[in-house]
């Protein structure tokens, strides 16, 4: 088996994470239905806390960091609805301007990349702070959890 950087596994990690959020997301995960991203986050950062029996210092860090998530998302929604505005007008017109089409995604992919590099960042954050036995309880969470959405 090939030895990963502890950088590297980090990534591994959060582009997982990343997918399995966008499937919840498209797919209006029943649990979260109903839920706001704010709400969604302290969820999320609960069930961190609890699956890793995180201490009352890596609590503070992981809510600093499920804070500054949840800011950005919440400062970039007014950008997210204009493209989805766009986005469904250039579908209700007659004909699809392709150059307009390809815009809206470059536009969208550099914010999806945005986030994913604040992601990264925030995953070595939290992870400085965990001990080796939470680091690998974390794999082994992400391992089960890939065997659930992957089929295996």
């Amino acid at each position: 088996m090939e030895q990963v950087s502890a950088k590297g596994f980090l990534v591994r990690i959060l582009v997982v994470g990343a997918a399995l959020m966008s499937v919840a997301a498209v797919t209006n995960c029943r649990p979260w239905k109903h839920k706001s991203p704010e709400e969604r986050a302290e969820w999320m950062a609960k069930k961190i806390s609890k699956e890793l029996d995180l201490n009352d210092a890596q609590k503070q860090v992981l809510n600093k960091i499920k804070d500054e998530i949840v800011a950005k998302h919440k400062a970039e929604k007014s950008n997210r609805d204009l493209q989805f505005a766009e986005l469904t007008k250039l579908i209700r017109s007659e004909t699809i301007d392709n150059k307009k089409l390809t815009e809206l995604r470059q536009r969208h992919r550099a914010e999806r990349e945005t986030m994913e590099a604040m992601f990264v960042e925030k995953a070595l954050e939290l992870h400085k702070v965990l001990t080796p036995e939470q680091r690998n309880k974390a794999a082994d969470l992400l391992e089960k959890h890939m065997k659930h959405f992957m089929g295996k």
